[in-house]
């Protein structure tokens, strides 16, 4: 039963002690943004149920041409937006377009009304934006085009469109459209043409007066202005554009067309929404910070909208410096800046506003925003009317700021987590580096307790054989393991000597009175037979007790300092070609370097592994098989020089029950015993023997070639050999 003091104790103590403080500070954490979120949640209502109740019972707010500067409800529509100022085509600087340029709409591929089989995408787009001047005189369109090769109007020629040029659709109510094209020879004003239906020739020769357009080369293409009287436009005009490229400087064909519509029907031309002033001055008057609100008819027409979720945080201060990094460093810097235009985020709230105008009642939901970066709280609240829902006022707003104000309480709490836990990390690491040094000593003096032949050195173990915990247990238990294989092994190691006496001696008392018995009894077949029997039993039993006594006397004679030098490269011809002449009938191949091999150890207790690799060979080898014998040497920097013994057999592979055991005593997979020598198993255990006692090793493989086995002894050479590779 282990101790309150033990190993695992203090582990699950430590362990405690980390997962306490993160847990209880995250679930404080996740309350406290539900509660702010859900505050923030009925602030961002009340102030939409203000909007919506000034609103309430005034259809005449929600005009048909009525509209705001953003492209929403539809990529058919084009919105109006108001300028601070008034653009000059005579002397263009652009900078008239800058607060409202990035509302404007972009314009490609997917827009591409002729030409689209060679179109690349580097060869035209363009983004596009309507302003209405100061004085709600005049509507002007911003083109700014990239294309890869721009081309003027050829000087001369007839032909209006021999360049790059921009067309103009205009129809009015139960009206036939009208076709208008303009078109530069140079930088500067540009010459507008009314043109027939197919677009082929102006209808007249003079230029168009109530437009005027100018055209301009940038670094990536180049920059268009039109000047449109704002008396062309009504609630019941459609309005469209397109611009041609061409790139073939001798033929002027036209190579493609992208337009503010995206194909040819009988409704190509877009709707025109104007501003509404009147109704985003009510609601310009509620002043929430971040939020932005934005009123939207039951057309899913948007017809004014006020306030921007942009927020900006500079609270740097407050953060503790050490917290701050580390912080950030984890989880990324603080998000300062964010803004989600309202063209981004109207797509998600398009279901809530259907709900909304067929329920009459609120709807709320938060939604990622755009970009990933925050979470948007979304209110819509109905416009009530007389028979039906007028519309809705749309109110959003981030929860960025609430992540600020959490961030720095979650920061200062990370940095007393992260105290208690290098506390815990020190204490950690002292238990678990002093519990690594105590295994440490303990294994290395376990594994010194028995050599590589399996002889148990010593029967106790001193490391931690005084401690109170569980590795003081594990020393005490494996001391009297070691005690008991000692007295074991022991009694194993003397077994062959007892047997050889006490099976000898009756052995002999039985072979005498056989040889009396034979000269008593009458010499009949059967008698004979019997006699015959008798004496092959007491032969086997005298080899079984001769090959026990052989593996103890080897291994008695091994014994350090009784080694001497030989050359193994002699002993192997020698021993090898006495090998082939006893076994005629086995087909040999012998692989022998042609130099000495110096080497001290036993030269008969090599002979004798040989005999055992050699005879394990042939007993496993296929009829009319062939036994090689390879012998190699190879030198090494670092451990010297080493031969290498290969046995090769083709024949029944390694049963994987016994590849681990095979080297060990007692194990055997021979396939039938020889009548008059049984097989006990000894004799690769030999081989085992010999090479570690000489310093090696010996493994055996399954052959990758054909089916067959192969044994290799690597066996260290004296470090001053002659032998050469």
């Amino acid at each position: 039963m282990p101790q309150w003091g033990g190993i695992r104790s203090k582990l699950t103590l430590s362990i405690i002690l980390f997962l306490t403080i993160p847990v209880m500070g995250y679930k404080m954490l996740e309350e406290m943004k539900q509660f702010l979120q859900q505050g923030q949640e009925n602030a961002l209502s009340m102030a939409s149920q203000a909007v919506a109740t000034v609103l309430h019972n005034n259809p005449e707010l929600f005009n048909p041409e009525s509209g705001i500067p953003h492209q929403l409800s539809s990529e058919q529509d084009l919105y109006v937006h108001e300028m601070d100022e008034t653009p000059n085509l005579d002397n263009p600087s652009f900078e008239e377009w800058e607060p409202i340029l990035h509302r404007a709409a972009e314009y490609g591929e997917t827009h591409i009304i002729q030409g689209g089989q060679l179109y690349a995408p580097g060869d035209l787009t363009f983004q596009h934006l309507l302003g209405l001047s100061p004085d709600s005189r005049y509507i002007y369109a911003l083109f700014r085009v990239k294309d890869d090769n721009t081309l003027f109007r050829k000087p001369e020629g007839l032909r209006v469109d021999s360049g790059d040029h921009l067309r103009i659709y205009l129809q009015h109510h139960d009206r036939p459209p009208q076709n208008y094209l303009a078109t530069a020879y140079e930088s500067g004003l540009m010459s507008i043409y009314r043109m027939d239906e197919q677009w082929e020739k102006p209808l007249t020769g003079r230029h168009e007066r109530m437009f005027s357009a100018s055209m301009n080369i940038t670094d990536r293409g180049y920059v268009i202005e039109l000047k449109i009287p704002r008396k062309l436009v009504d609630e019941t005009t459609a309005l469209s554009f397109s611009i041609i490229d061409i790139d073939n400087q001798k033929s002027r064909e036209l190579d493609s067309e992208i337009g503010t519509f995206k194909e040819w029907t009988e409704a190509y031309t877009n709707r025109v929404f104007l501003p509404a002033p009147s109704m985003e001055r009510m609601i310009n008057a509620i002043d929430l910070p971040d939020a932005r609100f934005s009123i939207t008819d039951r057309h899913r027409r948007i017809v004014a909208t006020s306030g921007t979720m942009l927020t900006t945080l500079t609270r740097k201060n407050e953060r503790n410096p050490l917290t701050a990094t580390i912080f950030d460093w984890i989880f990324g810097s603080p998000i300062r800046h964010f803004d989600e235009p309202i063209r981004d985020t109207r797509e998600f709230s398009w279901n809530a506003i259907d709900r909304a105008l067929k329920s009459g009642e609120e709807q709320r939901f938060v939604r990622p925003s755009y970009d990933g970066l925050a979470d948007v709280i979304t209110i819509v609240y109905p416009i009530h009317g007389e028979e039906a829902e007028l519309g809705v006022v749309v109110a959003e707003q981030s929860n960025l700021r609430i992540l600020s104000e959490l961030r720095i309480p979650l920061e200062n709490i990370i940095g007393s987590t992260l105290l208690i836990i290098l506390i815990a990390s020190l204490i950690l690491i002292t238990i678990a580096t002093r519990l690594t040094l105590r295994l440490h000593r303990l294994r290395e003096e376990t594994a010194r307790s028995i050599d590589e032949s399996g002889h148990i050195l010593t029967e106790s173990i001193e490391a931690e054989r005084n401690s109170l915990d569980e590795l003081g247990d594990l020393s005490r238990s494996i001391s009297s393991l070691l005690s008991r294989l000692s007295r074991y092994t022991s009694y194993l190691e003397r077994m062959p000597r007892m047997l050889k006496h006490e099976i000898l001696n009756p052995l002999n008392i039985v072979s005498t009175s056989l040889e009396n018995l034979e000269r008593e009894i009458p010499n009949t077949e059967n008698s004979q037979k019997y006699l015959i029997k008798t004496r092959r039993g007491i032969e086997r039993l005298g080899s079984m007790v001769q090959s026990l006594a052989e593996a103890s006397s080897l291994e008695d004679a091994l014994t350090p300092g009784s080694e001497e030098p030989f050359d193994l490269h002699q002993l192997l011809q020698e021993y090898l070609e006495n090998y082939r002449n006893s076994h005629p009938q086995q087909h040999f191949e012998i692989s022998l370097p042609d130099h000495p091999i110096q080497m001290s150890g036993w030269p008969y207790a090599i002979e004798q592994m040989l005999d055992n690799l050699l005879n394990n060979a042939l007993n496993y080898s296929s009829e009319g098989g062939t036994v090689k014998v390879v012998i190699t040497v190879e030198q090494e920097m670092k451990s010297g020089n080493r031969v290498q013994i290969s046995i090769l057999n083709d024949g029944p592979p390694i049963p994987e029950d016994i590849r681990d055991t095979l080297f060990e005593s007692m194990v055997s997979s021979r396939r039938e015993s020889n009548p008059e020598r049984p097989h006990l198993g000894l004799g690769l255990y030999v081989v085992r023997l010999v090479a570690i006692h000489h310093g090696g090793n010996v493994i055996a493989e399954n052959r990758k070639d054909v089916e067959g086995t192969i044994f290799t002894v690597t066996l260290p050479l004296e470090l001053g050999s002659n032998a050469q590779t």
